[in-house]
């Protein structure tokens, strides 16, 4: 396998390094960020200092990023290879499936996913899921179809390769390709997809929860933007909302950079 390109080393200490302070600043040490914060505190939320929200609303909305993001690679993985092990007409009407989910708006389907859900909550029939849980499964179900395509057109591409053909001619069967020789390469790629899916659900959550739509407690980058957005009308309000846009991007950009580096590096194996 080639090296990991520069890229995605940058992305991935991006990524790793916002989550740690992120962490660290709004969970470990949140009054003295209160204390320290040079950008004061926010209008909103008189008691709580702009840095304070911002960085704890960033750890927030990467760990939604991450789990929504673990969750849909996963249902997608286990669907192509279901898929391919069976093979014939029943991965045609797998994939038919998958492009129907495919077809589907993001944004608006989890709108209503977390409108159903938090009628649901409010009855005491979520079944345990509070506001994170419900975000996650939301952006879990719309959000498997397309690592489901990626993974099945990369496991058709591997199998098409020599050692493939060769340990097909030798007996071996779908089930036992895709466990001993298609799943050992496959590896980096279903990393380089969980990372593609990482700023698709950070951004999501934030357009969901920046609408009011969302109960993220505590809160997200999305819902802390939504809840302090109108600070722009005052002068010096865009001291409150930039920081929050700022980490928003670089987290975005993070994840991407990482992705689309994984992803090329596999492409050269």
């Amino acid at each position: 396998m080639s090296r990991v390109p520069p890229r995605a080393w940058v992305g991935l200490v991006l990524l790793v390094g916002l989550g740690l302070a992120s962490w660290l600043a709004g969970r470990m040490f949140p009054e003295a960020l209160s204390h320290t914060c040079p950008l004061g505190m926010d209008p909103s939320h008189p008691d709580r200092s702009v840095c304070e929200l911002a960085f704890g609303g960033l750890w927030v909305s990467l760990v939604v990023g991450l789990a929504a993001g673990a969750v849909s690679t996963a249902v997608g993985l286990g669907v192509a290879m279901a898929a391919r092990g069976a093979g014939g007409w029943v991965e045609h009407q797998i994939l038919r499936g998958v492009d129907a989910f495919f077809a589907l708006p993001d944004v608006l389907v989890v709108m209503v996913l977390q409108l159903a859900g938090q009628s649901l909550l409010d009855a005491g029939q979520a079944g345990g899921l509070g506001p994170f849980g419900l975000m996650v499964v939301s952006l879990a179900l719309v959000g498997w179809a397309g690592p489901a395509r990626m993974f099945r057109n990369r496991l058709a591409t591997l199998e098409a390769q020599e050692f493939v053909a060769a340990s097909r001619a030798l007996g071996a069967g779908r089930w036992h390709l895709l466990r001993v020789h298609l799943w050992p390469a496959l590896r980096p790629f279903v990393l380089a997809v969980f990372l593609s899916r990482l700023p698709t659900a950070i951004l999501t959550e934030s357009t969901i929860s920046f609408f009011g739509i969302a109960r993220m407690e505590p809160m997200s980058l999305g819902r802390y933007l939504g809840t302090s957005y109108a600070a722009l009308i005052y002068e010096g309000g865009a001291r409150v909302v930039l920081p929050a846009w700022i980490l928003l991007v670089l987290v975005v950009l993070g994840a991407s950079l990482a992705s689309q580096g994984l992803g090329a590096g596999t492409r050269r194996v």
